[in-house]
């Protein structure tokens, strides 16, 4: 009995405080101090909902990213190790809600399950070469890639030989699957591989130079890397136009409107356009593989730009390849562009120039005219590609 007590004691101990502050809001108190407290808890449940609604449980690499979930789709196309690294970059922006990975070698299955379990916003889905239509459906941005890792050892020339027969076949699908979707061009050379594509959207009755573009980025990358290096500033702060071609031979990176510095002597000038021309051959000689590394990074930032383009960011500024008036003779040329939901908004053209890089501009002419040449007589040689029915 008096165990049974003690316990009734020790338990209405533990029910009298809870009950008391349960019910303590209820107690008659000073109506001023009872305002002031009613307003402070408010106060603080507001900002607790406040803060659940704006950011609900961010992983800290996801902070990087926008604050706000987007509803961009982007297929990769192609086999190399390059479209792999880019894949996870993009994985880590908000902005885009599905990746779709068309391995048109069947070597990345492994890796692309890898990328899907990491814990961030967009989803990732792998797709074997022969299920291109499903992995097309409702996509707003196409990357083509390179079906393998890039053969940096050889010419431009070679390169398009070896690569022309993929191009033809992913852009006559593509074109006929998804017409709409905005196209980046990351395929080597891109100088001649984009011509081949807009004379293939052209043929089939599609084409829109604005929604068409071609990559530079990763020749503006190491550009913008190596003059960082040489005047040991961070390279995220610094930019560097580039214009010419597409390709490390006709491209022409324009150091007198670098910002935040665009003061370099002579001598300068010179050794970071040789180290941009001979970064591919330093490379090679150490390993055959090549920049997959860089070039993913690099394909990732021109991808991430057109999707803040399309998703209505303003002032979202970056170096490429697209078909362009700015010079009466040459069709396609890199410069300036802004981008916009409609793929190129407006393209700024050539700027102020010194006259070293007149000079290498004029040079680059001739080759990027050859180089268009190849690629549209590709396409007309082989008409028939964009009467194939998918």
């Amino acid at each position: 009995m008096i165990g049974s007590k003690r316990y009734l004691l020790v338990s209405m101990e533990k029910c009298i405080p809870r009950r008391f502050y349960r019910n303590i809001s209820n107690m008659p108190i000073d109506d001023e101090k009872s305002k002031c407290a009613k307003d402070k808890g408010n106060s603080q449940k507001s900002k607790k909902e406040a803060n659940v609604n704006i950011k609900p449980q961010l992983k800290n690499y996801d902070s990087f990213s926008p604050d706000h979930k987007g509803d961009i789709k982007v297929c990769m196309i192609g086999g190399g190790e390059s479209l792999m690294y880019a894949a996870v970059l993009l994985k880590q922006f908000r902005l885009i809600k599905r990746i779709h990975v068309v391995d048109t070698k069947d070597s990345l299955a492994n890796a692309i399950l890898d990328i899907s379990h990491i814990d961030t916003s967009p989803r990732v889905k792998y797709f074997k070469r022969k299920h291109l239509k499903e992995a097309l459906k409702e996509i707003d941005i196409i990357a083509l890639m390179d079906e393998t890792n890039a053969n940096i050892d050889v010419s431009p020339a070679a390169q398009f030989e070896a690569a022309s027969t993929y191009v033809s076949e992913m852009a006559e699908q593509m074109v006929q699957l998804s017409s709409e979707s905005l196209v980046a061009v990351f395929t080597r050379p891109v100088t001649a591989i984009l011509p081949m594509v807009s004379e293939i959207y052209k043929l089939a009755g599609w084409w829109d130079p604005d929604r068409i573009i071609g990559s530079t980025a990763h020749d503006r990358m190491r550009m913008e890397a190596l003059t960082a290096n040489l005047l040991d500033l961070n390279p995220a702060f610094l930019s560097v136009p580039m214009v010419g071609g597409a390709d490390s031979n006709t491209i022409v990176p324009l150091l007198s409107c670098a910002s935040p510095i665009n003061r370099f002597n002579n001598a300068q000038q010179e050794m970071l356009l040789q180290s941009l021309r001979t970064a591919d051959k330093e490379m090679a000689n150490i390993e055959f593989k090549g920049p997959v590394l860089s070039d993913g990074a690099a394909a990732a930032k021109l991808i991430l730009a057109l999707v803040e383009g399309l998703s209505g960011y303003k002032n979202v500024i970056s170096s490429a390849y697209v078909r362009s008036n700015i010079l009466p003779g040459c069709r396609y040329f890199t410069s300036q562009l802004q981008f916009g939901p409609g793929g190129i908004q407006k393209n700024f053209g050539l700027p102020k120039m010194s006259a070293a890089e007149i000079v290498l501009v004029e040079q680059a002419i001739p080759s990027i005219n050859e180089y268009i040449e190849m690629g549209s007589k590709t396409v007309h040689n082989n008409r028939h590609i964009t009467l194939k029915t998918v």
